[in-house]
């Protein structure tokens, strides 16, 4: 039997410690192995949203599962599609890394421009699945019906909204993390008139900076590796904005 890598992926926490969805996932995985032809030698999975053209750097497991694969140079397969993206630039870059993945769900013959297919049906139908969603919810609170929030205590609420923001501290350090070379090379770059760099000149020059690399290969006749460059330049900017607003000291008194 050809070994394989199988990788796992569930949206939220809730998901992860059930268990369920990652069960089903690796039934599904073995299933498909056994008949054809398949023997899974390593698991990888990641508790992690899916969304998003960037959320590579955010998912160790598929970093870990890719890297294993090209290595011992085996195909990597999952249950479904929407289980690596629902999003096509992001299936598209994982093509890029010249990594045969497998979906169970389609077939071991199922060449590139059919995931491209099934990747935009995939993120077409989440467009039409929040469309829908909003649509009803907007026709319930023309009816007075209520959702969410509202239907909480004022208590309830801070409560809340002091755990979305810590979440969202965490989500931006996170990002944060996964450029920080770039971002710790770009802080250290002098500031105007001897002062210490400010976030926002640290993230004009680690934007300039990586332009003119991506030039310099572009000129080199390396206009793909030019587009990653200014690609990863545009989210370690982010990345830079978001740490440093995460981390700096707030002002008292």
């Amino acid at each position: 039997m050809q070994a394989a890598i199988g990788y796992l992926r569930v949206s939220t926490r809730e998901q992860g410690r059930s268990g369920l969805g990652l069960a089903a996932q690796r039934h599904e995985i073995e299933r498909f192995g056994e008949r054809e032809g398949f023997s899974v030698k390593t698991w990888h999975q990641d508790v992690q949203t899916g969304a998003g053209a960037d959320a590579l750097p955010l998912r160790p497991g598929l970093v870990a599962a890719l890297k294993e694969a090209r290595s011992v140079r085996c195909p990597m397969i999952v249950s479904r599609l929407d289980r690596l993206s629902r999003n096509v630039h992001f299936i598209t870059g994982l093509m890029e890394h010249r990594v045969h993945f497998i979906v169970a769900a389609l077939g071991k013959d199922c060449d590139d421009f059919t995931l491209h297919i099934y990747a935009s049906l995939a993120e077409q139908e989440r467009k039409m699945i929040s469309e829908r969603v909003k649509a009803a919810h907007a026709a319930s609170k023309r009816r007075g019906k209520k959702f969410g929030m509202a239907l909480c205590s004022k208590a309830e609420r801070r409560r809340i909204r002091a755990l979305g923001r810590a979440a969202l501290a965490r989500v931006a350090v996170e990002r944060a993390e996964a450029y920080r070379p770039l971002i710790e090379w770009a802080f250290q770059q002098p500031g105007r008139y001897g002062r210490p760099i400010s976030r926002r000149d640290a993230a004009e020059r680690l934007k300039i900076t990586l332009k003119e690399l991506a030039l310099r290969m572009r000129c080199s006749r390396c206009g793909k590796k030019a587009a990653e460059i200014v690609a990863v330049g545009r989210l370690a900017r982010g990345a830079a904005l978001m740490f440093h607003s995460c981390v700096r000291p707030r002002r008292t008194g």
